[in-house]
């Protein structure tokens, strides 16, 4: 390890956990969270939102030069201390604006996104753009809520709060007498609606991954002579925040593994931690519930696992104890009991107060609620914990299943319809009328299970996707969706969807086809065929439930069925290789050549090769999402591993997390950012497609796998 200054993106790392520093400093930590500022940024477009941004501080940016574009600190620090010179210098009557500034002082080090300093008011105002919306109310507020700053906005105004102490270190360094520093966030106002069609397609994509520094690097290509003029700022929101710094500089800081002593105010946290980034030194403090979401835990054979050390470290000073081994990294931690519908304690925190390390040390006293409530059929909230915990315990359950709630499967009406949505809700909006952040729905995919005398037959049905930049594809994409469904004016069986996702898409359209200034011809009818498959939402004051309502399946797994491979999570992204695991007979259809494909036993939309396409093969470890082919290609480095790796977070603690459709959002994204010539975006097209399509058969995989594990003899009744 080599030791190097506290940048802002390391200050960040040790207010969640000072220990992460010193696994984020050895690469030979697996880090699950490389390069997800990246991707992030690149699925909602945060990349647009800064170059946006960039004319709030000077009408012409690219004529200007005001960005220091160089990846390398030294080099980005001696340029911008360069263009600082002139501002300093007696007489100066010009202010000067650079993004991506460097500024460093005392072994901090941090780029602005935008700095201004003013010569004439003697004024350095630093200013961090985010694509985080926000609302007139909440500023008004000063982002409080009661006695303190809300949660969720604290990682932004510690941000802020950092980068205007580096500034202010650097005033005093230099001599500057009578210059003070403004902090500024730049966020993106929800309340404005754009005023322009296709404002995002000013900021095109057109660079990736940086091969000489071996990273990702974002290059938005503006147009030259593009003004502000030309352009609606409204859609952005700069807020002085100037006084909240100052009062964050003297509360404690809230990085919950951190001494007291060490936190008491944020100049004694910077220096703390900056002597442990200097010295590679691992400061282990605590576990809590936030180790649940630490990106530096290893799968077994993976590379060292931090959350194993640090659980490990806990057992061994007595914080908790334990009859496993919780170094290693097959061990399943108590930290992965299934966390749904909890209230407001976090199961977590409770486990970890009794002193518990391994999922299989939890007893049921740990977990029992004071009340238990059980408004549907199978398993409730702690039975399925203490089935979760089972497993762990004995080798010889891999599963339980509940048959009181799998009884509902024999009610079903058939033919079967799993579909699957794909959306995107992009910071920047794509057309006129559109609010940041505003729906916009692109894809869905349709397989059908269908009775055929004893058997079941299995096609897939219906796909469909547009990408077409500067193109709003949503009410296209309910039309088709009516038409894939409904083929003759009436729906036959039953309609299922995985979690909520795709009821508040169609509710979400229902609204926006429902105001007079949108009508369509064809408006009534549509908004009929979603009032027939969904069911109004908490926020809706009509409360409204359609006859042929779709079936949550993630529901049906929650109450029905547990899997020790599943780790203790319902998305489908893990509950597919587990049912897969559970129930070999399925795995093997899946595992053959000549099944799956078009023309093949299960019909596809697609084309998978003469042979079709097997979804299980020795390489992909049991996780058929890892058969299928790149996203982008060869030419975007390592790219589609990153996706991949975006599709792996698991869910909240009560229902998928937007990362299982990070992917799709993030290819669609680059399709409207993108200068692309049609080949790229057909490329891009079919392998979203394949994506999509793998959703709506992991739901066919769930039913069968179900299905047969109900059929099994000695399955386990809840």
């Amino acid at each position: 390890m080599t030791a190097r200054p506290l940048t802002k993106s390391r200050f960040k790392l040790a207010l969640e956990c000072p220990t992460q520093l010193y696994y984020a400093a050895n690469r030979d930590y697996v880090d699950r969270n490389a390069d997800n500022d990246f991707l992030q940024a690149l699925a909602d477009g945060g990349y647009q939102v800064g170059e946006l941004a960039k004319f709030l501080y000077d009408s012409d940016p690219i004529a200007s030069g005001i960005t220091v574009d160089s990846l390398d600190y030294a080099e980005a620090l001696a340029e911008t201390n360069k263009r600082l010179a002139p501002v300093f210098a007696p007489g100066a009557d010009r202010p000067v604006v650079i993004a991506e500034a460097a500024l460093a002082s005392r072994n901090l080090l941090v780029r602005v996104d935008i700095l201004r300093a003013d010569p004439v008011s003697r004024v350095i105002e630093v200013a961090e753009v985010k694509s985080k919306s926000v609302d007139r109310d909440t500023v008004e507020r000063g982002f409080r809520k009661d006695s303190g700053y809300e949660s969720v906005w604290q990682p932004y105004l510690y941000d802020i709060a950092f980068q205007t102490l580096v500034a202010e270190r650097m005033v005093e360094t230099l001599g500057l007498v009578g210059w003070s520093v403004q902090a500024t966030l730049v966020l993106v106002n929800m309340e404005a609606a754009a005023k322009l069609d296709g404002l995002h397609q000013n900021f095109a994509i057109t660079g990736l991954w940086n091969e000489q520094h071996r990273r990702y690097r974002i290059q938005v290509a503006t147009p030259a002579g593009l003004t502000a003029d030309a352009l609606d700022l409204d859609l952005l929101c700069p807020v002085n925040v100037t006084a909240i710094v100052a009062d964050l500089r003297h509360r404690p800081v809230p990085s919950p593994h951190a001494p007291e002593d060490k936190r008491s105010s944020l100049e004694t946290f910077v220096d703390w931690v900056t002597g442990l980034q200097l010295g590679g030194q691992r400061y282990f403090g605590a576990v809590s519930k936030a180790c649940k979401k630490c990106p530096y835990r290893a799968s077994p054979g993976e590379g060292l696992s931090g959350v194993n050390e640090c659980f490990d470290e806990a057992v061994r000073s007595g914080i908790l104890a334990t009859t496993r081994n919780v170094s290693d990294p097959a061990t399943p931690l108590s930290i992965d009991l299934w966390g749904g519908r909890a209230g407001a304690r976090s199961m977590a925190d409770r486990v970890l107060a009794s002193g518990r390390a391994a999922l299989a040390d939890i007893r049921v006293e740990d977990i029992t609620p004071r009340q238990i409530n059980q408004d549907e059929p199978g398993m409730h909230a702690l039975e399925r914990r203490l089935a979760q915990i089972e497993t762990a315990q004995r080798s010889a359950v891999a599963f339980k299943l509940d048959h009181a709630a799998l009884a509902e499967m024999d009610q079903w009406e058939w033919p079967l319809h799993m579909i699957d949505f794909e959306t995107t809700a992009p910071a920047i909006p794509f057309f006129a009328g559109m609010h940041p952040y505003q729906l916009v729905a692109f894809q869905f995919s349709h397989h059908i299970m269908e009775r055929d005398g004893d058997g079941i037959r299995i096609r897939h049905a219906n796909q469909w996707i547009s990408t077409q930049a500067g193109h709003d594809p949503s009410i296209e994409f309910v039309r088709a969706l009516r038409e894939a469904l409904m083929p003759d004016g009436e729906l036959l069986g039953t309609v299922f969807r995985y979690h909520n996702h795709e009821n508040t898409v169609l509710r979400g359209l229902r609204a926006w086809l429902s105001h007079p200034d949108n009508a369509q011809p064809d408006s009534e009818e549509l908004i009929d065929f979603i009032d027939h498959i969904t069911h109004s939402t908490k926020k809706e004051l009509e409360q409204h439930t359609g006859t042929k309502d779709m079936v949550d399946l993630h529901s049906l797994a929650r109450r029905g069925y547990v899997s020790r491979c599943a780790g203790g999570s319902i998305s489908l992204k893990h509950v597919l290789p587990a049912i897969l695991h559970d129930a070999p007979g399925v795995a093997q259809r899946y595992s053959k050549p000549g099944v799956y494909g078009p023309g093949l036993g299960i019909p596809s939309k697609n084309d998978w090769g003469p042979n079709g396409q097997v979804w299980l093969t020795p390489q992909c470890n049991g996780d058929p999402y890892r058969n299928l082919p790149s996203v982008f290609g060869p030419d975007f480095g390592p790219l589609d591993d990153m996706l991949f790796r975006l599709m792996d977070g698991d869910d909240d603690e009560d229902g998928p997390s937007i990362s299982q459709g990070g992917v799709a959002m993030m290819a669609y994204n680059y399709t409207q950012f993108a200068r692309l010539g049609d080949a790229e975006r057909r490329g891009i097209e079919q392998a979203l497609l394949r994506y999509c399509e793998l959703d709506t058969l992991a739901m066919v995989i769930l039913v069968e796998g179900l299905m047969q594990l109900r059929a099994m003899r000695g399955a386990i009744s809840g």
